[in-house]
Protein backbone atom coordinates (compact mmCIF):
# COMPACT_ATOMS: atom_id res chain seq x y z
CA UNK A 1 0.00 0.00 0.00
CA UNK A 2 1.31 3.24 -1.10
CA UNK A 3 0.91 6.93 0.77
CA UNK A 4 1.72 10.41 0.13
CA UNK A 5 5.42 11.06 1.34
CA UNK A 6 5.80 13.57 3.75
CA UNK A 7 8.24 16.55 3.53
CA UNK A 8 10.40 16.48 7.09
CA UNK A 9 12.85 18.24 8.95
CA UNK A 10 14.94 17.43 11.95
CA UNK A 11 16.91 19.27 14.46
CA UNK A 12 19.73 17.77 16.02
CA UNK A 13 21.74 19.91 18.59
CA UNK A 14 24.42 19.25 20.80
CA UNK A 15 22.33 20.41 24.35
CA UNK A 16 19.08 20.17 25.04
CA UNK A 17 16.90 22.94 23.48
CA UNK A 18 13.18 24.24 23.71
CA UNK A 19 11.59 23.87 19.83
CA UNK A 20 8.21 25.95 19.73
CA UNK A 21 5.98 26.20 16.24
CA UNK A 22 5.04 29.63 15.12
CA UNK A 23 2.27 30.62 12.86
CA UNK A 24 0.01 28.14 11.83
CA UNK A 25 0.30 25.29 9.71
CA UNK A 26 -1.81 24.04 6.95
CA UNK A 27 -1.20 20.30 6.65
CA UNK A 28 -3.82 17.04 6.25
CA UNK A 29 -1.40 15.39 8.83
CA UNK A 30 1.68 16.10 11.08
CA UNK A 31 4.07 13.74 13.00
CA UNK A 32 6.42 15.04 15.69
CA UNK A 33 9.06 13.37 17.44
CA UNK A 34 11.42 14.64 20.37
CA UNK A 35 14.50 12.17 21.77
CA UNK A 36 15.90 13.61 25.28
CA UNK A 37 18.51 11.52 27.06
CA UNK A 38 18.02 8.70 25.14
CA UNK A 39 13.81 9.13 26.23
CA UNK A 40 11.57 9.56 23.19
CA UNK A 41 8.12 11.06 22.31
CA UNK A 42 6.20 10.80 19.43
CA UNK A 43 3.12 12.64 18.47
CA UNK A 44 0.58 12.41 15.22
CA UNK A 45 -2.45 14.40 14.03
CA UNK A 46 -4.48 13.19 11.17
CA UNK A 47 -7.20 15.79 10.19
CA UNK A 48 -7.26 19.57 10.16
CA UNK A 49 -8.88 19.94 13.49
CA UNK A 50 -6.03 17.30 15.49
CA UNK A 51 -3.28 19.18 13.27
CA UNK A 52 -4.28 22.52 14.76
CA UNK A 53 -4.59 20.74 18.35
CA UNK A 54 -0.95 19.70 17.89
CA UNK A 55 0.52 22.86 17.12
CA UNK A 56 -1.35 24.96 19.21
CA UNK A 57 0.35 21.87 21.89
CA UNK A 58 3.87 22.84 20.31
CA UNK A 59 3.32 26.79 20.05
CA UNK A 60 5.79 29.50 21.99
CA UNK A 61 4.12 30.03 25.32
CA UNK A 62 2.18 26.64 26.05
CA UNK A 63 3.26 24.94 29.00
CA UNK A 64 4.84 21.72 27.94
CA UNK A 65 6.98 20.23 29.42
CA UNK A 66 7.98 17.80 26.58
CA UNK A 67 9.59 19.96 24.51
CA UNK A 68 12.79 19.92 25.73
CA UNK A 69 15.08 17.95 23.38
CA UNK A 70 18.39 16.79 21.85
CA UNK A 71 16.63 16.07 18.60
CA UNK A 72 13.29 16.95 17.29
CA UNK A 73 11.99 16.08 13.95
CA UNK A 74 8.24 16.86 12.41
CA UNK A 75 6.88 15.40 9.34
CA UNK A 76 4.12 17.52 6.99
CA UNK A 77 1.50 16.18 5.23
CA UNK A 78 -0.65 17.85 2.32
CA UNK A 79 -2.34 14.61 1.62
CA UNK A 80 -3.72 12.30 4.46
CA UNK A 81 -1.63 8.79 5.40
CA UNK A 82 -4.39 6.07 5.28
CA UNK A 83 -3.74 5.49 9.36
CA UNK A 84 -2.30 7.50 11.91
CA UNK A 85 0.17 4.69 12.35
CA UNK A 86 1.54 5.59 8.94
CA UNK A 87 2.48 9.00 9.90
CA UNK A 88 6.51 9.62 9.80
CA UNK A 89 8.64 9.64 11.84
CA UNK A 90 9.00 5.85 12.75
CA UNK A 91 10.90 5.45 15.95
CA UNK A 92 11.95 2.05 17.33
CA UNK A 93 14.65 0.78 19.58
CA UNK A 94 17.91 -0.17 18.51
CA UNK A 95 20.43 -1.61 21.73
CA UNK A 96 18.34 0.38 23.99
CA UNK A 97 18.51 3.58 22.38
CA UNK A 98 15.62 4.88 20.43
CA UNK A 99 16.15 5.51 16.82
CA UNK A 100 14.17 7.73 13.93
CA UNK A 101 13.24 7.16 10.37
CA UNK A 102 12.38 9.75 7.77
CA UNK A 103 11.49 8.87 4.00
CA UNK A 104 10.46 9.89 0.66
CA UNK A 105 9.73 8.00 -1.84
CA UNK A 106 8.37 4.70 -2.87
CA UNK A 107 10.08 1.99 -3.26
CA UNK A 108 9.11 -0.88 -5.72
CA UNK A 109 10.35 -4.41 -4.11
CA UNK A 110 10.92 -3.61 -0.92
CA UNK A 111 8.75 -6.86 -0.09
CA UNK A 112 10.97 -9.29 -1.29
CA UNK A 113 12.56 -10.25 1.99
CA UNK A 114 15.38 -12.68 0.52
CA UNK A 115 16.67 -9.70 -1.12
CA UNK A 116 15.95 -6.85 1.94
CA UNK A 117 15.22 -9.19 4.88
CA UNK A 118 13.92 -7.19 7.94
CA UNK A 119 14.43 -10.50 10.57
CA UNK A 120 12.55 -9.16 13.79
CA UNK A 121 11.67 -6.26 12.54
CA UNK A 122 8.28 -6.34 11.26
CA UNK A 123 7.02 -2.64 10.47
CA UNK A 124 3.50 -1.98 12.01
CA UNK A 125 2.23 0.11 9.20
CA UNK A 126 2.08 -1.14 5.37
CA UNK A 127 4.68 1.83 3.85
CA UNK A 128 7.71 1.41 1.90
CA UNK A 129 8.98 3.97 4.23
CA UNK A 130 8.85 1.79 7.71
CA UNK A 131 9.59 -1.31 5.43
CA UNK A 132 12.91 0.59 4.60
CA UNK A 133 13.40 1.08 8.34
CA UNK A 134 13.15 -2.21 9.26
CA UNK A 135 15.59 -3.42 7.22
CA UNK A 136 17.98 -0.19 8.27
CA UNK A 137 17.81 -1.43 11.75
CA UNK A 138 18.42 -4.96 10.58
CA UNK A 139 21.45 -4.02 8.80
CA UNK A 140 22.37 -2.24 11.80
CA UNK A 141 21.77 -4.97 13.80
CA UNK A 142 24.07 -7.19 12.37
CA UNK A 143 26.85 -4.53 12.15
CA UNK A 144 26.77 -4.24 15.86
CA UNK A 145 27.18 -8.03 16.49
CA UNK A 146 30.88 -7.41 14.93
CA UNK A 147 31.84 -5.07 17.64
CA UNK A 148 30.79 -1.36 18.21
CA UNK A 149 31.11 0.47 14.86
CA UNK A 150 32.71 3.73 14.27
CA UNK A 151 31.34 6.25 12.69
CA UNK A 152 33.42 5.58 9.42
CA UNK A 153 31.59 1.99 9.52
CA UNK A 154 28.01 2.91 10.13
CA UNK A 155 28.24 5.68 7.18
CA UNK A 156 29.70 2.98 4.89
CA UNK A 157 27.16 0.88 5.74
CA UNK A 158 24.47 3.55 5.54
CA UNK A 159 25.33 4.45 1.73
CA UNK A 160 25.46 1.03 0.71
CA UNK A 161 21.72 0.97 2.04
CA UNK A 162 20.84 4.02 0.33
CA UNK A 163 22.49 2.86 -2.53
CA UNK A 164 20.70 -0.63 -2.92
CA UNK A 165 17.16 1.43 -2.72
CA UNK A 166 18.00 3.43 -5.13
CA UNK A 167 17.96 0.84 -7.35
CA UNK A 168 14.15 0.19 -6.38
CA UNK A 169 13.40 3.81 -6.85
CA UNK A 170 13.82 7.49 -6.13
CA UNK A 171 14.31 8.38 -2.15
CA UNK A 172 15.16 10.21 0.27
CA UNK A 173 16.15 9.74 4.05
CA UNK A 174 16.99 11.23 7.09
CA UNK A 175 18.06 8.46 9.95
CA UNK A 176 19.23 9.16 13.78
CA UNK A 177 20.57 5.73 14.80
CA UNK A 178 20.99 6.82 18.52
CA UNK A 179 24.61 8.26 18.24
CA UNK A 180 24.45 9.79 14.80
CA UNK A 181 22.41 11.51 12.48
CA UNK A 182 22.92 10.27 7.98
CA UNK A 183 20.97 12.41 5.49
CA UNK A 184 20.88 10.95 2.35
CA UNK A 185 19.80 12.79 -1.20
CA UNK A 186 18.54 10.78 -4.01
CA UNK A 187 21.13 9.58 -6.84
CA UNK A 188 17.96 10.45 -9.34
CA UNK A 189 16.97 13.84 -9.84
CA UNK A 190 13.20 13.15 -9.98
CA UNK A 191 12.68 14.17 -6.12
CA UNK A 192 14.44 17.71 -4.56
CA UNK A 193 17.55 16.91 -2.54
CA UNK A 194 17.21 17.31 0.77
CA UNK A 195 19.53 19.88 2.17
CA UNK A 196 21.07 21.25 5.98
CA UNK A 197 22.53 24.07 8.04
CA UNK A 198 24.30 24.76 10.96
CA UNK A 199 23.82 27.52 13.56
CA UNK A 200 25.20 28.86 16.36
CA UNK A 201 23.71 30.50 19.79
CA UNK A 202 21.24 30.22 22.24
CA UNK A 203 18.18 31.78 20.26
CA UNK A 204 18.10 31.06 16.93
CA UNK A 205 15.27 31.58 14.44
CA UNK A 206 13.93 29.12 11.66
CA UNK A 207 11.45 31.69 9.07
CA UNK A 208 10.51 30.49 6.33
CA UNK A 209 7.01 27.65 5.39
CA UNK A 210 7.61 26.03 8.73
CA UNK A 211 8.49 29.23 11.55
CA UNK A 212 10.72 27.42 14.27
CA UNK A 213 12.00 29.34 17.79
CA UNK A 214 15.16 27.19 19.18
CA UNK A 215 15.83 28.66 22.60
CA UNK A 216 18.62 26.81 24.56
CA UNK A 217 20.23 27.72 28.39
CA UNK A 218 23.71 28.33 26.82
CA UNK A 219 24.97 28.61 23.17
CA UNK A 220 24.66 25.39 21.80
CA UNK A 221 25.39 23.61 18.06
CA UNK A 222 22.86 23.13 15.85
CA UNK A 223 22.22 21.36 12.51
CA UNK A 224 18.90 21.43 10.78
CA UNK A 225 18.40 18.85 8.34
CA UNK A 226 15.02 19.19 6.08
CA UNK A 227 13.74 19.84 2.46
CA UNK A 228 15.11 22.65 0.54
CA UNK A 229 11.57 24.37 0.62
CA UNK A 230 11.78 24.17 4.41
CA UNK A 231 15.28 26.08 4.63
CA UNK A 232 16.85 29.61 4.25
CA UNK A 233 20.35 29.32 1.91
CA UNK A 234 20.75 25.79 2.75
CA UNK A 235 23.85 23.61 1.67
CA UNK A 236 22.60 20.98 -0.67
CA UNK A 237 23.12 17.14 0.29
CA UNK A 238 24.24 16.50 -3.60
CA UNK A 239 22.72 14.04 -5.32
CA UNK A 240 23.86 10.18 -4.37
CA UNK A 241 25.64 11.62 -1.47
CA UNK A 242 24.86 10.43 2.38
CA UNK A 243 26.29 13.03 5.10
CA UNK A 244 27.02 12.41 8.85
CA UNK A 245 26.26 14.51 11.89
CA UNK A 246 27.02 15.26 15.11
CA UNK A 247 26.82 17.08 18.32
CA UNK A 248 24.96 19.56 16.22
CA UNK A 249 27.84 19.85 13.63
CA UNK A 250 28.79 18.03 10.69
CA UNK A 251 31.07 15.04 11.04
CA UNK A 252 31.62 13.23 7.25
CA UNK A 253 30.17 12.53 4.00
CA UNK A 254 30.24 9.55 1.59
CA UNK A 255 30.17 9.65 -2.05
CA UNK A 256 27.40 7.65 -4.05
CA UNK A 257 27.32 3.61 -4.25
CA UNK A 258 26.34 2.61 -7.79
CA UNK A 259 25.52 -0.66 -8.55
CA UNK A 260 25.05 -1.94 -11.63
CA UNK A 261 21.40 -2.99 -12.63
Amino acid sequence: MMNPSPQFLTILSSAPIDVSIEGPIDRAAIGISTICEMNAQRYTALGCKEVQSLIAVHSKGHAFSGKRSEIWGVSLYQEEPVEAVDIQPFSRPQRGNPCLFFMEGELDGIYDNDRFPVGDQWPVSCTDQERAFCLMQERMRKLWGEGRPDAEMRLALVADYAGRLDKLGPHNFIHWDGEFMFAYSSLDGVIAPLAYKVYQGSNIQLNGPLSLSIKAGSEVSVVVVAHQSLLDSPNDISPGQVVCFSQGQFLDSCDPVVFWK
